[in-house]
């Protein structure tokens, strides 16, 4: 079907076990990074759940790309006019290495996105106001 990878929407209640508790190495997760089936497609995870697991920088295992959801929320308040995070902009820009780089993980490990399926229109997010 030529399909080049999947995105596991919230992701991180994959890291969870039978009791909700955080896994330090979570089966589900390994299995599917570790399957030969799988090994050249891509992997992305939305690194968070719904019960507030988050997981950004520190998600299980290698070959996971991960929705960056701390550059989504600072372009977001760059893009309104918010003052005060030019540092931290400059940090998401230049691949979040304060994300990445204590697990030995490069900025590609990173995926940079401002708006998804979930919420508003890029158009929407920077027009709306009230």
């Amino acid at each position: 079907m030529h399909v080049d990878g999947f995105r596991f929407d919230l992701a991180s209640a994959l890291a969870r076990g039978e009791g909700g508790e955080v896994l330090h190495n979570p089966p589900v997760l390994w299995g599917i990074e570790l399957s030969e089936q799988l090994q050249k497609t891509k992997l992305i995870a939305e690194a968070w759940d719904a019960a507030g697991l988050y997981q950004v920088g520190s998600f299980p295992g290698y070959r996971w790309g991960e929705w960056n959801g701390r550059y989504r929320d600072i372009i977001r308040r760059f893009v309104r006019g918010d003052k005060g995070i030019i540092r931290e902009v400059a940090t998401r820009i230049c691949g979040s290495s304060d994300l990445y780089q204590s697990q030995d993980r490069l900025p590609i490990s990173g995926i940079n996105f401002v708006t998804c399926h979930d919420g508003f229109t890029l158009y929407d997010l920077f027009s709306y106001n009230v």
